[in-house]
C-alpha cells in the first residue's frame, strides 16, 4: 500500500506520523512524506514584511528555506531510524492542492494528515489543509486530531 503523509514540522504532523506507525503501518507499505512550501501564504499571513522591501523579503525567504531543510532532514532521519520504506519529498504551492496532487501522482492508496484544530472562524477565513484534502482526494483520508 502506498501512503502519503503530510508533514509540516508541527507537533500535530509528528503525532499523526507516530499514530500511523502504531496503528496503520505494515512493513510492505511505501510511505511518501510530503512537505509543502507555500511562500505566498507565508509572506501574506505569517510575517511582518513591509511590502516591496527586497531585503526583508529575502530574509523571510531564507528563513522558510532553512525551516524546510530542517524538516526534510528530520523526516529523512525518521525514515532511517524506523526502517520505513519511504521517501521525503518537497513540493511548492497551496498545501492542500499539492498533497492531493502528490497522492494522485504516486497512485497512493491512503492519505494521512494531522489537524491543528483551528476554530471555526479561523478555519473559515484561512482554510484548513485537512478539509481541502478530505474534499478533493480520490483516495481515503485519515485526519489525526490530537489533544
Amino acid at each position: 500500500m502506498k501512503v502519503v503523509i503530510a508533514i509540516d514540522g508541527s507537533k500535530f504532523s509528528k503525532e499523526a506520523l507516530q499514530w500511523y506507525l502504531k496503528n496503520v503501518h505494515k512493513t510492505d507499505n511505501k510511505v511518501i512524506l510530503v512537505h509543502v512550501t507555500d511562500h505566498l501564504h507565508n509572506f501574506a499571513y505569517n510575517t511582518s514584511i513591509i511590502p516591496g522591501d527586497p531585503e526583508l523579503i529575502q530574509l523571510a525567504y531564507q528563513e522558510e528555506e532553512h525551516k524546510a531543510k530542517a524538516i526534510m532532514d528530520e523526516m529523512n532521519d525518521f525514515i532511517s531510524k524506523n526502517q520505513v520504506d519511504g521517501e521525503v519529498v518537497r513540493v511548492f504551492g497551496h498545501p492542500g492542492h499539492q498533497i492531493v496532487k502528490k497522492a494522485h501522482d504516486v497512485e497512493a492508496d491512503l492519505v494521512l494528515t494531522g489537524s491543528r484544530g483551528l476554530g471555526t472562524i479561523r478555519r473559515t477565513v484561512l482554510g484548513s489543509v485537512s478539509d481541502y484534502v478530505i474534499h478533493h482526494s480520490n483516495v481515503p483520508v485519515i485526519v489525526c486530531q490530537h489533544q
